[in-house]
């Protein structure tokens, strides 16, 4: 099974995916833009369109071409990958601050009180 989980700061979003049993998969899909999976945890197969399949291992990065179909597959269980790119306006170009610290669930202002705090030993 396949689970997403999102967030952003400025103007970076990051899409943590998790693949839990070997044989499960992310949809194939495009962007209108380059982008970098962090590859945090399991081995993958990666199919990208016209290119031969490639297995990558973690820890890596791996560079996901625009406008190129591509299928993550976890070959091992518990694969974690993030998907990073920078929020962009409908002409693709970088936009500098999408979004200010106060709309981060884990800024200062938005965390918990005590999700800062350090236990003393």
């Amino acid at each position: 099974m396949k689970h997403t989980d999102l967030g952003y700061f400025g103007n970076i979003w990051v899409r943590q995916n998790r693949l839990d049993k070997k044989g499960d998969y992310a949809q194939g899909h495009k962007h209108y833009f380059d982008h970098v999976t962090l590859l945090t945890n399991g081995t993958v197969s990666v199919e990208i369109e016209g290119e031969p399949i490639k297995e990558f291992t973690a820890p890596t990065f791996i560079v996901i071409k625009k406008e190129l179909n591509h299928l993550i597959t976890a070959l091992t269980d518990d694969v974690n990958y993030y998907c990073v790119f920078a929020i962009r306006d409908v002409d693709g170009e970088v936009i500098e601050d999408f979004y200010g610290q106060e709309h981060s669930p884990l800024s200062h202002k938005g965390a918990p009180d005590n999700y800062w705090k350090i236990d003393k030993l």
